[in-house]
């Protein structure tokens, strides 16, 4: 994948999801069940299994309601949906799909893991399916790239998300303070919150890819998205060790130094770190758009209370001040060795319908796919999400899902332990190069 494309054609996708007056709609049948898919094998029901990342009430329910109507509209057809929680999620499916017995529909990021897999013949390739009833119409080309390889489809993504910095505007209000620019002012607001009592960030670190957003952020303010891009491509000259990757490191040491997140917090769990900001403990927090899907079940009156900025540009470096960190928070793909992969294709174009997309942005999650509904249906910090996915210049693909899988769990352990203090930046960055090195 090319982040160069996905970057010049993500800023259009705000516009295709939201378009008062004139929404895109799904073209031909991509936003109803197929009933010509093949239901009955011998005689025998035919079972699917489901494995998907919404764990938790609201979007689990979104997809638990699409999988019973496409039941209903398959007789015959029996789906086990298995919600796991993410990061139990990503261990499963690893050893699933290495052992060779995969679900027949899961989730996916896309991105370098999603890559990995289409390589290694354990994906379908979508492609042709996407040609019928103009069904790849309905998604927009930039969301749909993300779960592209080598020219082929591999994924149809549900969902659009933005990591933006979350805060409280109480607590904002109360302490006088306005949005950060700079790092520096990142740095003086931690400080004048600390001062005060009040954790300056929740985090939760356990899971090592909540700290990845902040070195990703960090290196693109400083050294742009070309940087990291050339890094990853391992194209001549580019290297980990870059001046942009080590400062991202000072960065984050120096907001440890300012105890700008909770105590413990590289043992924290994200949900713990969740419930710090939901209850006032924490003042901002550095996670995705589907923080507010999160807030509607767990702490509807913070609503209200719920804002958020781009995170801040760097004072020096010639990075992309304004791009925002994101990707497909939830695409579909069907596993090569699904025995009935034509009834696993219909039941991804019942799970990326319109009526799914209308009951998304009602969660408040932003939709991959074109919906005959207006922004006004989305929440109000989930709109405020919308601005700044408008504003933005570029796009940012989730670091870990980006890179390969090799680079991915190096990115993942040598950035916590920067937070752990037990690495200093340039080991970090040296410690990157190595493995892009050894896994060429």
């Amino acid at each position: 994948m090319r982040q160069s494309s996905l970057a010049a054609t993500m800023v259009a996708l705000a516009a295709f999801l939201f378009t008062a007056g004139c929404e895109k709609k799904p073209s031909g049948a991509a936003g109803t069940p197929r009933k010509t898919a093949t239901t009955k094998s011998a005689g025998q029901t035919v079972r699917l299994t489901f494995w998907h990342i919404m764990d938790y009430e609201g979007p689990r329910e979104v997809l638990a309601t699409a999988v019973q109507r496409f039941e209903q509209a398959h007789p015959g057809v029996v789906v086990e949906v298995v919600p796991i929680k993410n990061d139990l999620f990503k261990q499963k499916l690893a050893t699933e799909i290495a052992s060779g017995s995969p679900p027949d529909v899961f989730h996916t990021w896309g991105g370098g893991l999603l890559a990995a897999y289409a390589r290694a013949g354990r994906v379908l390739d979508l492609s042709a399916a996407l040609e019928q009833d103009n069904w790849r119409e309905s998604f927009h080309r930039a969301a749909l790239n993300f779960c592209t390889a080598e020219g082929k489809v591999w994924a149809v993504p549900l969902d659009i998300s933005i990591v933006p910095v979350w805060y409280n505007r109480e607590i904002f209000r109360a302490q006088e303070l306005d949005p950060p620019r700079h790092e520096t002012d990142l740095k003086a607001l931690c400080i004048k919150l600390r001062a005060a009592g009040i954790t300056p960030f929740a985090l939760g670190n356990k899971e090592q890819w909540p700290g990845c957003f902040y070195l990703i952020y960090f290196a693109t303010r400083r050294g742009g998205m070309r940087t990291l891009e050339a890094a990853a491509a391992r194209r001549p000259g580019a290297s980990f060790s870059h001046e942009a990757f080590v400062w991202a490191g000072r960065q984050i040491q120096e907001l440890v130094a300012l105890r700008a997140f909770p105590e413990g917090f590289n043992g924290l769990t994200d949900d713990q770190a969740r419930r710090l900001f939901f209850t006032g403990r924490a003042a901002m927090y550095v996670m995705g758009n589907w923080l507010v899907a999160r807030c509607r079940t767990e702490a509807p009156a913070f609503l209200e209370r719920l804002d958020c900025f781009t995170f801040p540009a760097a004072s020096e470096g010639a990075g992309d001040a304004g791009a925002v960190v994101g990707g497909t928070n939830a695409a579909f793909a069907v596993s090569s060795s699904c025995k009935h992969p034509e009834v696993a294709v219909a039941l991804l174009r019942e799970l990326t319908s319109a009526r799914v997309a209308k009951e998304w942005v009602a969660i408040g999650r932003l939709p991959a796919i074109g919906t005959e509904v207006t922004e006004q249906a989305l929440p109000q910090p989930a709109r405020r999400a919308l601005e700044l996915l408008r504003a933005a210049p570029a796009i940012q693909l989730y670091y870990d899902q980006y890179l390969s899988p090799a680079l991915a769990l190096a990115h993942k352990e040598t950035t916590q332990a920067l937070f752990a203090g037990i690495m200093t930046p340039e080991a970090a960055a040296e410690r990157m190069e190595q493995v892009a090195r050894e896994n060429r």
